[in-house]
């Protein structure tokens, strides 16, 4: 009996497979925390091997990077909507400004309900959703045959997604459209599943007496970090905002520190200087630091506010697609050894601790109720901890 995958570190839930399939043998399931892992119907299969030659995610193949940046879009309006520098709004926008079409992760919230998937635009109006971190996996499965169908069209199409995401789709395209078919990966932190935030986000609903209509996980509205905003409406009909942050939300923090992401995430093999992407982008945390002669204080173009994104260019169509497009992007060289210091996705893979097996445990017997009680018992002993460190230091403070 074939299998695609030999272990759930080895399946990053892409989908490619259920594509390639000539049988149509393969199905994406949910498991019991709402990771997506492929399902042969051995009654269809023909143990053809395909899935499993196929799978881009087992082939580790990655590319040197060639070039790295410090960058930002020049437009204010694009940069305020973005997680960082906005560096994909301003190739997005000029790539569909030359007709071409753009895939990348939408997400959508309808009474609790949500949605995270890859859509198609070819139009400006729908750029911003594409925009903006979304800290879920993203489904792509029903993606891949019409990336290949707008290519037949002799239509231009810039993908963008995690490195699995990408590889998955250079892998599915080949070669044969390289002048029509441009990727960029984004440093991935880990991906944690839809069904997992989709309960954090009933759960967060109770808590606040809110019908949660958007969440964003990074707003610029307290500058550049890692803070989100909830608004939605409460049981009165009025609209409420609300931000969020590691230190109010559960899922946040769990995310950043690296306990909830789905299995292959702390085996991937992309998390790494070698990049799959034809261009790369991330944040440059740290740029104040490592590169102060950059910022805006200190006579340069770049400000810790607004947000800086690094960009790596990785091949020939990443430099062309950049050249092409990148009209609005301010960007200086930087040597990448200095952005893989606090970005340690270009070092290796997220690391998770042994609240990983405890915080799933949880979820799988008392769903995100369990979770979240974990995360109210942290929080609780770090104010008790805290409180006192603080009488320590008073009473230190009156002996001398």
């Amino acid at each position: 009996m074939l299998n695609v995958y030999d272990s759930k570190e080895n399946c990053c839930g892409c989908g490619m497979c259920a594509q390639i399939c000539a049988k149509s043998a393969i199905k994406l399931k949910e498991d019991k925390y709402g990771f997506w892992y492929p399902e042969i119907d051995q009654n269809l299969c023909t143990n053809c091997g395909a899935c499993r030659k196929n799978c881009s995610f087992n082939s580790k193949k990655t590319i040197l990077t060639k070039e790295c940046y410090a960058a930002v879009n020049s437009d204010d309006l694009q940069l305020s909507m973005s997680a960082s520098g906005g560096v994909f709004s301003a190739l997005a926008y000029a790539f569909i400004t030359d007709k071409g079409s753009v895939c990348g992760a939408a997400m959508e919230l309808d009474n609790g309900n949500v949605t995270v998937k890859h859509i198609f635009t070819d139009s400006l109006r729908d750029l911003p959703r594409l925009q903006g971190s979304k800290y879920v996996q993203s489904y792509t499965a029903e993606t891949f045959y019409k990336v290949l169908a707008y290519l037949k069209e002799g239509r231009k199409v810039l993908f963008s997604g995690t490195p699995c995401q990408v590889a998955a789709m250079k892998t599915y395209v080949g070669n044969q459209y390289s002048d029509l078919f441009y990727t960029i990966d984004i440093i991935c932190h880990g991906v944690p599943s839809k069904k997992i935030f989709e309960d954090y986000i009933q759960t967060e609903s109770e808590k606040r007496n809110l019908v949660i209509q958007n969440f964003v996980f990074r707003d610029k509205k307290s500058g550049w970090g890692h803070n989100g905003r909830i608004t939605g409406k409460n049981f009165s009909g009025d609209s409420i905002s609300e931000k969020i942050n590691p230190d109010s939300s559960s899922y946040y923090r769990f995310f950043l520190d690296g306990e909830l992401c789905r299995d292959c995430c702390y085996k991937c093999p992309f998390a790494q200087e070698n990049r799959i992407g034809d261009l790369t982008i991330g944040d440059y945390w740290g740029a104040e630091k490592y590169s102060p002669e950059l910022m805006r204080e200190n006579g340069g173009v770049f400000s810790n506010d607004s947000g800086i994104s690094c960009l790596l260019v990785n091949t020939k169509q990443g430099k062309e697609l950049l050249k092409r497009y990148g009209g609005l992007i301010i960007k200086k060289d930087v040597n990448i050894s200095k952005v893989k210091i606090i970005n340690t996705r270009l070092r290796h893979p997220v690391i998770h601790s042994k609240l990983r097996y405890k915080l799933m445990k949880a979820y799988s017997e008392k769903g995100y109720d369990g979770i979240e009680k974990i995360f109210i018992i942290q929080k609780s002993r770090k104010i008790i901890i805290q409180n006192i460190k603080n009488l320590f230091r008073q009473r230190e403070h009156k002996i001398i």
